[in-house]
């Protein structure tokens, strides 16, 4: 009786997150993505694409740190040192894990960013510092901090939620569905850039090394959210209020990001 009154509970829940979460703009109505994956950027646009999402990168890293010192067990703690570590340069083995794995200064991924713009000759001291962001990538790297790396657990494990629901989005579940994703789209984008902006003019491309292996990094990632998201659930402090918004202040911060950065694109059209 326990277990099925559990389930009525988590079942609700899930339709409030399927609803407040799920159909965040972010993740729905990412315009800037949307236009990219039309592989019409032209050279400038993809440069401030670039520059924002290195500072982006950058600067998750101690966001990232704040959730390793905030944890509030050792399963959480480990998960994520684990992403941490692959963000600083740990490379990931068979098991998608970095225990046991070699560290190299350019498996950074701000350093692996940089190399990835290396074709288009953009200065290195610029990819990744803060002087380089503009004020929506700022603002958003302020407010993501504030939710993800909040001392409250359930605002900031609402807030990892949110922010891996994005990252995985529509990964798995078909052609159609991944094609809005927004790595697939960034994928797609820089291809139709390629072909038409450098390969075209006989200039060596943008790599899409990068973007293609956190597609795949994704692929299977979803369903572990879900399972985690149960455990989560049964925990007797667990407050789904303050999950709820912490996925959406997550989410609120991350459409401020791109909302910035479609702006930014169609003023330098």
């Amino acid at each position: 009786m326990q277990s099925g009154g559990r389930h009525k509970r988590f079942d609700a829940f899930w339709k409030k997150v399927e609803l407040k979460i799920h159909r965040h703009q972010a993740i729905r109505n990412n315009r800037f993505c949307a236009w990219f994956s039309r592989g019409k950027a032209n050279t400038d646009q993809v440069i401030h694409f670039l520059e924002q999402f290195a500072v982006f990168s950058k600067h998750f890293v101690p966001i990232q740190a704040k959730r390793v010192a905030r944890a509030t067990n050792l399963e959480s703690e480990k998960l994520a040192r684990h992403i941490l570590v692959n963000e600083c340069g740990v490379r990931l083995g068979p098991d998608k894990s970095p225990e046991n794995q070699p560290f190299r200064t350019e498996w950074a991924h701000i350093e692996w960013l940089r190399e990835t713009c290396a074709p288009l000759k953009l200065d290195p001291e610029r990819l990744g510092n803060w002087r380089t962001a503009t004020p929506p990538t700022r603002r958003f790297l302020v407010e993501l901090e504030k939710a993800y790396g909040s001392l409250d657990w359930r605002l900031a494990g609402g807030a990892s939620y949110g922010i891996e629901t994005w990252a995985a989005w529509g990964i798995g579940k078909g052609e159609e569905a991944e094609s809005r994703n927004f790595w697939k789209q960034l994928i797609i984008g820089l291809k139709g850039y390629n072909e038409t902006q450098r390969l075209a003019y006989g200039l060596e491309p943008v790599p899409l090394g990068f973007f293609e292996h956190h597609f795949e990094l994704e692929t299977g990632h979803g369903e572990n959210v879900y399972g985690e998201l149960r455990e989560t659930f049964s925990h007797p402090k667990f407050d789904e209020d303050k999950f709820i918004e912490g996925g959406r202040r997550a989410l609120d911060a991350l459409y401020i990001f791109w909302d910035g950065l479609n702006s930014a694109r169609k003023a330098l059209a």
